[in-house]
């Protein structure tokens, strides 16, 4: 009887240990970076610490994944500087986790950076110092636009799949961002329209 009554004890301890297992892989990832036009030199960083370049685009750099977004600032002779926002995502394996390997295989796979996830590829449109025809201002505009709405669309059709159809505040907040900041580009791109000199 004494040794029977130890197996659900035995049960219950390799449960525990198994807690602090991870059911996600994979802490790097590789990012193509592309600009438009092509041959510009594009710095990653995450809060400002550089972690990788392209030199000249396009061109693919491994970095190492965190929860934090990564600024892709970019430039090319007779364009200005410009910054593009690759977006943190956070995958949907990792809410199997929890029950998996519980709350401290969730916390490993967030520390290690294997729940992030990043999207295949980052295109930087550079601006323009000046065009020489209001017709060529407008067409690079026109294409920038659609650009921007196409790469937006990718961006949270790729957030949705991450979020599994979740109803996650995060998840939740995530797409809310990435439609926040689809309308601030456009607004930006309508904006700068107006300012980049025709003729000069």
């Amino acid at each position: 009887m004494k040794r029977s009554s130890r197996l659900p004890l035995l049960l219950l301890t390799m449960a525990s240990l198994s807690a602090c297992a991870t059911v996600t892989s994979g802490t790097d990832h590789t990012l193509l970076v592309e600009s438009d036009p092509a041959g510009a030199t594009c710095i990653l960083q995450p809060q400002g610490a550089s972690i990788g370049a392209v030199n000249p685009t396009p061109g693919s750099v491994r970095i190492s994944k965190s929860r934090h977004d990564i600024s892709v600032n970019c430039e090319k002779a007779d364009h200005e500087a410009t910054s593009r926002t690759v977006t943190a995502g956070f995958q949907s394996m990792t809410l199997g986790n929890i029950l998996i390997g519980g709350v401290i295989g969730v916390a490993a796979d967030l520390a290690s950076g294997a729940a992030i996830t990043y999207p295949d590829s980052v295109k930087v449109g550079l601006w323009p110092r000046s065009f020489r025809t209001a017709a060529a201002r407008d067409a690079f505009f026109e294409g920038r636009l659609a650009d921007t709405r196409a790469d937006f669309a990718k961006q949270i059709q790729s957030a949705e799949g991450a979020c599994g159809g979740s109803t996650d505040q995060n998840c939740l907040q995530r797409l809310r961002e990435l439609r926040l900041q689809e309308q601030e580009e456009i607004r930006c791109i309508e904006e700068r329209r107006t300012t980049i000199p025709v003729g000069t």
